[in-house]
């Protein structure tokens, strides 16, 4: 199951230690699932979630370019296809920074909508960890149904 039986992300019960550890020994590339995952999360709560977006593109320009050969633009290197791939890993590079944001955002925002609670979720450590943070700061709280979360929402759109 994607949610624990509470209805909240089952990576928020993992320790801070063991998310870096496991970003550790994959990579670094458990940042952008997480990421996703989380932001997923704050979708079924909200509705409707930017950083869910952000994130899905991030994770489908990283898929389509471990899938690419590395050579493939060697030897067609024209001021085209060079233009394309700086525009590619500009798009991908803002968004690798964007979307923790975005996420904190909207983390910040549905906790003060549906508990009345103002999440501390520091700026630079967003930054810095990215989602790892970000799972790491979603405190463990008895969760409303999806569709009384939903209708917060709409009674109280955000700015």
């Amino acid at each position: 199951m994607i949610l624990d039986d509470r209805g909240l992300p089952w990576t928020i019960r993992l320790s801070l230690g063991w998310t870096i550890i496991l970003a550790l020994f994959s990579g670094g590339i458990l940042f952008v699932p997480l990421g996703l995952y989380l932001a997923y999360w704050v979708r079924t709560r909200r509705g409707r979630s930017v950083a869910f977006w952000c994130y899905l593109i991030l994770t489908v320009i990283s898929i389509l370019a471990l899938l690419l050969p590395q050579n493939v633009f060697d030897r067609y290197a024209s001021p085209a296809a060079t233009g394309a791939l700086v525009s590619i890993w500009v798009t991908v590079l803002v968004l690798w920074f964007v979307a923790p944001l975005v996420l904190r955002s909207e983390l910040r925002s549905l906790y003060r909508r549906c508990w009345e609670i103002s999440l501390p979720i520091n700026i630079l450590l967003t930054i810095l960890f990215s989602s790892l943070y970000l799972n790491y700061s979603v405190p463990d709280l008895p969760v409303a149904s999806s569709s009384e979360s939903l209708r917060n929402s709409r009674d109280h759109p955000s700015p």
